[in-house]
């Protein structure tokens, strides 16, 4: 966690003009360190994936009014220096690579202790497990042990996203364009908060 700390710290100080500007990297940010905190500390799915879909409503609308209101053209600019730069390789970065090493770190930290706490309740309160405790833990080893793996895929398809969105802005730089861009990611952001939203009603419909 340390080490992620000073990789978020780093990237936050840089002031390069092939970045975005210092507070559209700080608000990413604490959006990643929200969703660490999310999993970390909601046992049951529901709450996570309400306090997810939450945070993610909160992070588009963020996003909708830095466009609308904050941005100045040279801050999309910048925006899109940042698109272009990342969407140049499809190869994953030092600093993709410090992500993944992150959450690896983080999956591996919250499964230990949550096995921990399964042990203990099938020891002191073996009627309060509702699935047999080698089942319990192969179920949370494989949830927390899938943040690497999820971080590795997103880095992937992030990179891919940002290099088709470098052709469109070769052939067109303007703000106007940047701002389509941005509009996109938000609106694509709130349909997964929606998502979220919804999965536990369709659980509950199924079972």
């Amino acid at each position: 966690m340390k080490r992620l700390l000073n990789v978020i710290l780093k990237w936050l100080r840089r002031d390069d003009p092939k970045l975005s500007p210092i507070p559209v990297r700080a608000w990413s940010a604490l959006l990643l360190l929200a969703f660490a905190v999310i999993i970390a500390c909601h046992p049951t799915l529901h709450p996570t994936l309400a306090a997810s879909s939450i945070l993610l409503l909160v992070f588009a609308a963020g996003i909708r009014h830095w466009v609308t209101t904050v941005a100045t053209d040279q801050d999309l600019q910048r925006v899109g220096n940042e698109i272009a730069y990342v969407g140049s390789s499809t190869k994953m970065s030092v600093g993709d690579a410090g992500w993944v090493i992150g959450f690896a770190h983080l999956g591996f930290i919250t499964a230990y202790l949550y096995s921990a706490l399964a042990v203990l309740i099938a020891r002191l309160h073996p009627s309060q497990l509702k699935l047999p405790i080698w089942l319990a833990l192969i179920v949370v080893w494989i949830c927390f042990g899938s943040l690497p793996i999820g971080a590795f895929v997103g880095g992937k398809m992030g990179r891919s996203l940002c290099s088709r969105w470098r052709k469109r802005l070769q052939r067109d730089p303007s703000p106007a364009e940047i701002k389509r861009i941005l509009n996109l990611i938000a609106f694509a952001i709130t349909l997964v908060a929606g998502a979220l939203q919804a999965w536990p009603v369709v659980l509950q419909c199924i079972a």
